[in-house]
């Protein structure tokens, strides 16, 4: 795997989401209380942008049909056995920095 820098740590606040794009690809990243993650950014439904939903109490909501994740897992909440794709992604030295085949058919 190959790491690239997306976003510095001091730019994403708790709370907060934002899209980037890495190598082509959509991704999302939220900040909550225990860290920082990412997934791919498309809800397992209709492969809706999660980066214009909320983040609300640890929970991601799908602006279309209201799909609710757990941002700290993925996994969904409403309805259940849906899942987000997970992105490997790393904090170092101040830098958010992620895997840069994430979403990509590897």
């Amino acid at each position: 795997m190959a790491y690239v820098e997306v976003l510095r740590e001091d730019d994403l606040w708790v709370g907060e989401m934002r899209r980037v794009e890495v190598g082509g690809q959509p991704v999302l990243l939220l900040r909550v209380e225990t860290g920082v993650f990412a997934y791919v950014d498309r809800c397992a439904h209709l492969g809706m942008a999660l980066s214009d939903g909320t983040l609300e109490d640890c929970r991601v909501k799908c602006p279309a049909h209201h799909y609710e994740y757990d941002a700290r897992t993925g996994m969904g909440v409403n309805p259940r056995g849906v899942r987000l794709e997970p992105v490997p992604i790393l904090c170092r030295g101040g830098a958010i920095l992620v895997d840069a085949g994430a979403g990509t058919d590897r």
